[in-house]
């Protein structure tokens, strides 16, 4: 039981860092679709934590209901990645 937990953590870390990617690739296409110019493009894929998105997309934009739920579901797969990290690294006993 407790190597089901000790799995579930350790995958749900690395699902979280494959959602760095897979957002960016989205941000990417975003700007690819809109035809952005390049300074915005460059400010939509590099400013972090999607601020780049809000910023520049005023009107609604393409897949904008998928990247919300991706981006929750993301975060919440690093959260739970964390407990793994933080487990492993100060050799805790909370569970």
């Amino acid at each position: 039981m407790f190597e089901i937990m000790i799995a579930t953590f350790y995958y749900a870390f690395y699902i979280g860092l494959s959602g760095i990617i897979v957002l960016f690739l989205l941000r990417l296409y975003m700007g690819m679709t809109l035809k952005l110019n390049r300074h915005y493009l460059l400010m939509l894929l590099f400013i972090p934590g999607s601020i780049g998105l809000a910023l520049k997309m005023k009107e609604d934009y393409p897949l904008k209901k998928t990247y919300h739920a991706l981006s929750i579901f993301f975060f919440i797969a690093m959260v739970i990645g964390s407990i793994f990290l933080l487990y492993m690294k100060l050799e805790l006993n909370i569970l």
